[in-house]
């Protein structure tokens, strides 16, 4: 059922250059903001057709300026202000201060606590939870559409199919459904297309170590909304994991890189769990 709301320094032993100094410094800041603009600009019309996309699966809320209270509403929102509360008062406890209801007493510290703070935080700064939708909204929709999108694009896929399988990605129900449910589900699965570089990695024997510890990275942070999906996920890297290892040339280093992979992996996942209770 739908309920609707209302809106110690070192100092140089060497001879320093301050001037080359500067200039190198400009340099590449200069390379770097020019790579970005270029980026945007090669991708140009990919953003303008998924973010027109995403403001006309979110137009129904803009038009008639209301938020919807999903199924799991109750749920995530109790927590999202358990958080914005705790950071607010500065009084960070390992268990629920604030908030109760079917959140559970320290649900915080078990589900999701780096997501749950960073929510709490946007809702702080933008002041109520109808412009807390929009945004949140905005983010997985257009999120999810562009990271499909560049998944397509790391398979050689045309342009065009690229930026239509991005749209239709965004418009699935898995993704949508968070309009109405308000489930971390849809955010997971707004996520996965992040996988497609590492899977395409695995497959063809890439396992260095920056790229071992990208995926490691990647999974910490889909288990940050939802161990379910990762726990479905991780069973269909198997076929590469196998074709990847049987094709590598040194299957004891690569296997080292993939287990330094597994260890960042669950360090993320374990990492925020740890600080929060520490502070409690």
């Amino acid at each position: 059922m739908l309920v609707i709301l209302s809106s110690t320094m070192a100092y140089p032993t060497v001879p320093f250059n301050q001037a080359q100094f500067s200039i190198d410094y400009i340099n590449k800041y200069d390379l770097n903001e020019g790579m970005l603009f270029s980026l945007m600009r090669k991708n140009r019309t990919a953003i303008i057709i998924i973010g027109l996309a995403t403001l006309f699966m979110i137009s129904p809320l803009l038009l008639n300026h209301q938020a919807l209270y999903g199924v799991d509403g109750p749920f995530q929102y109790s927590r999202i202000y358990e958080a914005a509360m705790q950071l607010k008062n500065h009084n960070f406890s390992f268990i629920n201060l604030y908030s109760f209801q079917q959140a559970g007493r320290i649900v915080n510290s078990l589900y999701s606590p780096l997501v749950a703070v960073l929510c709490g935080a946007l809702l702080l700064l933008v002041g109520n939870w109808f412009r807390f939708q929009i945004i949140t909204l905005f983010i997985v929709y257009f999120l999810g559409g562009y990271l499909m999108y560049n998944a397509a694009q790391k398979l050689r896929l045309p342009r065009k199919l690229a930026i239509a399988l991005g749209v239709i990605f965004l418009s699935s129900s898995a993704v949508y459904g968070f309009l109405f449910g308000i489930m971390w589900r849809s955010i997971a699965v707004s996520l996965l297309p992040i996988f497609i570089g590492p899977i395409l990695d695995l497959y063809h024997g890439d396992w260095s170590l920056p790229s071992m510890l990208k995926l490691g990275i990647f999974v910490g942070i889909l288990a940050q909304f939802q161990i379910l999906t990762i726990g479905m996920f991780l069973p269909f890297l198997i076929p590469f994991f196998i074709h990847g290892i049987w094709q590598s040339k040194q299957k004891l280093s690569t296997s080292l890189n993939f287990l330094a992979g597994v260890l960042l992996a669950l360090r993320t996942c374990l990492e925020s769990f740890q600080e929060y209770s520490q502070e409690g």
